[in-house]
């Protein structure tokens, strides 16, 4: 084998390991983001996530919360993109005739991770892929409270639940959903009175302040060939998905909210978000 051979073998291989090794990169990225489920090994042990949920509801409990929106990382916070405190957050309702509080989120679907169903769990199945120390509160003034309280308890809840999920859907396009644009949807439906999802979207492209996430082109791109969640059909130029802090600045915006802050798990500490 002449040496021309030899130097252009030498670069395919090259070529192959360097893809490969990103590929790999992006595969493990990917694949440790969990947002929208309870299924996969637990970094906490039983009794550590049983703890951490008696935190959540001693504290909505506290301060006589009956309604309220939590959120939780499924992933390191410094592996989460610019402006993402958090992966999942899910409706908690008080309970009283056990004084405890009921979870009602937005699951993927296992065998399938495209189609999604609407849950009710505990707390501690709700944070059982926790990955820091920490959740979200959002809390809407009182009124609101007594109204989404009887909301999700009645017929209309999952009015507008699109079954179709995406990891980042975008809340101005009504084809794909992820948990955190079902609460939105879900809060807007109440509000406005109406499951209208094409009107919800409408009127959302007026108002909302969506999070826009920065990414690079090569993982805007070869990101849902490792992961089928990141579908990206919904997406223009920008890509805007609901977090947390969307959730939360909707219901100021619409003169709703009542606080919006983080409490560490462990000590019980509060950071304003």
């Amino acid at each position: 084998m002449n040496l021309k051979w030899k130097i252009l073998l030498g670069i395919v291989a090259a070529l192959f390991i360097a893809s490969s090794v990103f590929g790999w990169h992006i595969h493990t990225v990917y694949r440790q983001f969990t947002a929208s489920t309870n299924i996969g090994p637990a970094l906490f042990d039983d009794e550590t996530l049983g703890n951490y949920g008696k935190t959540i509801t001693a504290e909505l409990r506290k301060n006589n919360v009956k309604a309220a929106i939590v959120s939780r990382s499924g992933q390191p916070r410094d592996k989460l993109p610019k402006g993402v405190m958090f992966t999942h957050s899910a409706f908690f309702l008080y309970q009283p005739e056990t004084e405890n509080y009921a979870v009602y989120n937005l699951y993927h679907g296992e065998e399938n991770r495209l189609v999604s169903s609407l849950v009710a769990d505990t707390p501690a199945d709700f944070l059982r892929l926790l990955r820091e120390r920490d959740a979200g509160f959002i809390i809407p003034d009182d009124a609101t409270q007594e109204q989404l309280y009887n909301y999700i308890l009645s017929p209309q809840y999952g009015a507008v639940h699109q079954v179709n999920y995406s990891l980042i859907s975008n809340p101005y396009d009504p084809r794909l959903q992820n948990c955190n644009e079902f609460m939105l949807d879900t809060l807007a439906a109440m509000i406005w009175n109406t499951t209208d999802s094409l009107a919800i979207k409408a009127r959302l492209k007026d108002i909302l302040r969506p999070a826009e996430l920065k990414t690079s082109l090569i993982r805007r791109y070869i990101g849902p060939l490792v992961d089928e969640r990141l579908v990206m059909e919904d997406h223009e130029d920008k890509i805007l998905t609901t977090t947390s802090k969307t959730l939360a600045n909707f219901l100021e915006d619409e003169n709703r909210l009542k606080a919006y802050y983080m409490l560490d798990l462990e000590t019980g500490a509060q950071q304003a978000l």
